[in-house]
């Protein structure tokens, strides 16, 4: 190419950049004068953005006499409004002062805990631990599946480390079917909380015996002015278990008798097939048997049954109390646990419902509760009855 062609080239191509670099300044010129446009119209930068009800500011200031305030968009109700829970009480509803006022502490179900959520298992009871004297708390009572997976040790460690923070509160234990599994093999649940273990701990006086390694047992107590028998028994018992029951009660036929199992009643507080073997053997055939205790399916409640002991009336009343939260909220329980607190001088049971992680009282009463997969009436987190065993 010579001299005279190339220069011409070289012309021809300064004119199309020059070109480009003005259509592009006359853009960029106009987008900006757009958006003055705009920030002047909106109140000198304010405006309100059309997914969202909430202000945007901007901070533009040309000295413009500014527009009336902008309205903001309805939000759209979208979800339905759930009810406002009830308001939390303070802590010291569980506190008391009352001399005539003690507790009974009931944990059940806390699998979960165990292989998910070990920081709420310690939480749990170390929360007991610390707040005995306050609670007047003289007895704790666990109705079983300590842990989800009956041959994991870490498991099983975990659960002993956290049934460990009670050692100065007596407590007792039973295995659930997750403790046991479909085999029912109780060799993990013996080696941590069998008999030698539980003899172990300390201050266990009150431990009265054990049935083939704490698969069963009982223990003595005295609470208030009454002596009490607790009789424990493990998930699926047969008719050796049920005869060791019976006959625990009838050789303490004077103290108060509290029964402790796993499976007593389905979801829907009608009688499991335990539950019914249980009534039918057990609770009819011992007069001084006030109190049943289970865990195990998905609910929370009690009911109440009267029984004549063939006298021509009704003498005895018995209540039959369900704790079980391991479906309440996302961490398998969320640490809730239940409270008896019996008032010897007003003559009833006082049932609360407590949580040391949420520091709230009453699970179920939680806006949207009623939609999960199982809901639980929040009436029947706390209640109130007559001692059944005031006039025996």
């Amino acid at each position: 190419m010579n001299k005279a062609k190339y220069t011409r080239y070289r012309s021809k191509r300064l004119r199309q950049k020059n070109s480009r670099r003005l259509v592009l300044l006359a853009v960029l010129t106009i987008a900006l004068f757009g958006l003055l446009a705009i920030a002047v119209y909106y109140n000198l930068g304010y405006f309100v953005s059309p997914f969202s009800n909430s202000a945007v500011y901007g901070s533009l200031d040309i000295g413009l006499t500014p527009k009336p305030e902008a309205t903001l968009l309805p939000q759209l109700d979208l979800v339905p409004k759930l009810p406002a829970p009830s308001p939390a009480p303070e802590f010291e509803r569980l506190i008391v002062k009352d001399p005539d006022v003690y507790t009974i502490g009931w944990i059940s179900d806390t699998q979960h805990y165990a292989g998910k959520y070990p920081e709420l298992y310690l939480l749990l009871t170390e929360f007991l631990a610390k707040e005995k004297d306050k609670l007047r708390l003289e007895y704790i009572v666990h109705t079983g599946d300590l842990v989800h997976n009956f041959a994991d040790q870490d498991e099983w460690a975990v659960a002993k480390r956290a049934m460990q923070a009670l050692n100065n509160i007596p407590f007792g234990v039973l295995a659930g079917n997750h403790d046991i599994g479909k085999g029912l093999e109780f060799t993990h649940y013996g080696k941590y909380f069998g008999e030698a273990a539980m003899k172990a701990r300390p201050n266990c006086s009150y431990y009265g015996g054990s049935y083939q390694n704490n698969r069963g047992h009982y223990d003595l107590i005295s609470l208030g002015s009454r002596n009490f028998v607790f009789v424990y028994m493990s998930y699926s018992p047969d008719s050796a278990c049920i005869r060791y029951v019976n006959k625990i009660f009838k050789k303490y036929n004077e103290h108060v008798g509290v029964l402790c199992v796993h499976d007593y009643f389905n979801s829907d507080m009608s009688y499991s097939a335990q539950g019914r073997l249980m009534f039918e053997k057990v609770v009819k055939a011992n007069p001084n048997l006030y109190l049943i205790m289970c865990g195990h399916r998905y609910m929370v409640g009690h009911t109440k049954v009267t029984l004549n002991d063939g006298h021509d009336e009704p003498k005895r009343i018995v209540y039959e109390l369900m704790s079980n939260y391991q479906a309440a909220g996302p961490k398998g329980g969320s640490a809730y646990m239940q409270f008896l607190q019996i008032d010897e001088q007003k003559g009833e049971v006082r049932v609360l419902s407590y949580s040391p992680y949420t520091k709230d009282f009453r699970y179920h009463d939680t806006p949207g509760a009623e939609f999960e997969k199982y809901p639980v009436p929040p009436e029947n987190e706390e209640y109130t009855f007559p001692i059944p065993w005031s006039n025996n």
